[in-house]
């Protein structure tokens, strides 16, 4: 009932949960990009998640969030992938759902529906229509929007992964991930059609996880599920106060003198802005970046600033900060909660004034 439950939510044909620290290590664990397939992501804040999860050989890196720029990072590489030279190891049907019979040329495009360093927002509705016509499997990570801010699959995304601490309330035992996949039916009466990456999609991921009313957890706890349950009754009031939080925050940020970039999809300033209008709902996420002064490390700004809440659980009602670059880099990455934004504006506030104009001795 869960996964019914957060498959409507998500506008998918089916949903399954599976114990993951993350995106990248969900996908590599259920196995679903083989040893000669190519992936490209756009993910520039991920990228170690990637080159852990997969190495090199499988990977490309795409230059923007742009059809262009997975254009380019998928044909440019020799790769066995990218020149559809590569013939069937066995004799079979070509199927994604049959190893034996599968083909070695497979293309993923995974992107963010928000997300990379300054939470870049893409243009979904032209990157699926893309990647249909490269024959790649869009691959969206929905996290830091979460399904009530945007709906990928609606855009025309193959399949989107949710990392789940937000929905749960930060109350998760362990880290899991859920995963939608698109209906492969669109459309009614004479313009009714079959997507045929949207079928692989659906065959891939059932023949890992079960169909769609089998349902297998992959070690996610009862209990994290009856979390997840809770916190999906709360979801749209929490989301809500998250993104409006988030909007007051990175206002603040933007006008103060001491912050030379801030990076919110909400904000005219961000080069995203008029896509985000288009793409995203109800708001534009929970999470900002910003620049801190120079001379000003991240790793002692958010020790002396006292909302950092660094010692609080990742998606839970306490607004949360960490270094993008490191504590010896100069990026922050604030996810809003839903405690008093006035509180978090006065407590950065303060550290600001401590660090970029400090009291005479």
């Amino acid at each position: 009932m869960l996964a019914r439950e957060f498959s409507r939510a998500e506008c998918a044909r089916a949903s399954w949960f599976v114990a993951a620290r993350n995106v990248p290590e969900a996908i590599a664990k259920l196995g679903l990009i083989g040893p000669s397939d190519r992936l490209v992501v756009r993910a520039n804040d991920f990228a170690d998640a990637f080159l852990r999860s997969f190495g090199s050989r499988s990977l490309t890196f795409a230059q923007d969030v742009t059809p262009e720029a997975f254009r380019a990072a998928t044909w440019a590489p020799v790769h066995p992938a990218a020149t559809g030279s590569m013939e069937p190891r066995e004799a079979g049907h070509v199927s994604y759902a049959d190893g034996a019979g599968a083909r070695f040329d497979r293309v993923f495009w995974f992107v963010n529906s928000i997300g990379c360093r300054g939470l870049a927002v893409p243009d979904l509705r032209a990157v699926a229509e893309a990647a249909r016509e490269a024959g790649a499997m869009l691959l969206v990570d929905n996290t830091v929007a979460s399904s009530f801010c945007c709906q990928p699959l609606a855009l025309g995304a193959h399949v989107v992964f949710e990392a789940l601490d937000r929905v749960a309330q930060g109350r998760l035992s362990s880290k899991a991930v859920a995963i939608s996949v698109a209906r492969d039916v669109v459309g009614k009466g004479r313009k009714q059609h079959t997507e045929p990456l949207a079928h692989d999609a659906y065959c891939l991921l059932a023949q890992r996880l079960g169909g769609e009313f089998s349902q297998v957890r992959f070690n996610v706890a009862d209990d994290d599920l009856d979390r997840i349950a809770q916190g999906m009754e709360t979801l749209p009031a929490r989301m809500q106060r998250h993104m409006d939080n988030a909007r007051v925050i990175a206002e603040y940020l933007a006008a103060n003198p001491f912050v030379h970039l801030v990076a919110y999809p909400g904000l005219k300033s961000h080069p995203d802005h008029e896509t985000a209008a288009r793409i995203l709902q109800h708001g534009c996420g929970s999470a900002l970046d910003f620049e801190l002064p120079y001379g000003v490390t991240a790793g002692t700004f958010l020790e002396r600033c006292g909302c950092s809440g660094r010692g609080y659980a990742a998606g839970g009602a306490h607004t949360r900060m960490s270094a993008l670059d490191g504590d010896d880099g100069h990026y922050i990455r604030l996810f809003a909660g839903v405690d008093d934004p006035l509180d978090i504006v006065d407590s950065l506030d303060q550290a600001m004034r401590l660090y970029c104009n400090p009291p005479h001795a």
